[in-house]
């Protein structure tokens, strides 16, 4: 048997990880499962470096409502100082000069997650999010989202992102669907040979490192009329939504 919930990320900037090599800092196109697992940790107190192999029984999926955009943000550590005071090392030495980066996020993104469980897992993460120890945040800590994550809890948490509005514009009059991203952890239940689209490096094990998991990624229709727009016309939509479950 299992059980789950609903989140809802989005915010000003949100950033998960993807390939990080010396100064630049890159995003996945989504929020990652170590992220996903990460604010559970966080909201139910954990402090870093607790053993989260409990949580790899959580499944995630992922309904992508806007992607976003890619967005990079320059910047440098330590210029314009002398050499006494410029960026230390690690040997304890100085930095010749400015330490230059690049950090990458999305833009204006919105995704809708269901989580599934074991039903005493699953309440006890959706309990923790409603009231989090440690506050939640969309990939870093200066990401904060614009909306409280948790929608609901649910029976069927996958089934509802075919219900909950969408947190985007309406499409033009005319145009009775519109096509929507969703990433999974399994295969379609109608192709269950279906290889995965890719792997990703993000599922979190001891000592902060990481291991590969297969994603697939799946393209649906789904009715115009679940576009409820932004602000507070969305709220107003996921309340009624919410209301009739």
């Amino acid at each position: 048997m299992t059980r789950g919930f609903t989140l809802h990320l989005t915010g000003p900037l949100q950033s998960y990880g993807g390939p990080q090599g010396g100064r630049v800092r890159d995003t996945h196109p989504h929020p990652t499962r170590s992220a996903l697992t990460g604010m559970i940790a966080a909201a139910q107190g954990r402090p870093r470096g607790t053993d989260l192999t409990d949580l790899d029984a959580l499944t995630y999926t992922i309904r992508v409502d806007r992607p976003g955009e890619r967005l990079r943000d320059w910047h440098t550590v330590g210029g314009g100082y002398p050499k006494h005071q410029t960026v230390m090392t690690a040997d304890g030495s100085r930095r010749d000069g400015a330490v230059l980066f690049e950090d990458y996020f999305l833009t204006d993104a919105a995704f809708t997650v269901a989580v599934t469980g074991p039903p005493a897992l699953a309440d006890q993460a959706a309990t923790a999010l409603a009231r989090p120890v440690f506050p939640p945040h969309l990939g870093r800590r200066a990401c904060p989202p614009a909306l409280p994550v948790l929608i609901a809890t649910s029976t069927d948490p996958i089934a509802d992102l075919d219900r909950l509005p969408l947190h985007r514009e309406q499409p033009r009059k005319d145009q009775p669907t519109v096509d929507i991203l969703f990433i999974a952890e399994h295969p379609p239940a109608d192709e269950p040979h279906r290889p995965p689209t890719r792997h990703i490096n993000d599922a979190p094990l001891p000592g902060r490192r990481y291991a590969a998991r297969p994603v697939w990624e799946t393209r649906r229709s789904l009715p115009a009329t679940l576009c409820a727009g932004y602000g507070t016309p969305y709220l107003t939509a996921l309340t009624a939504t919410r209301t009739t479950t």
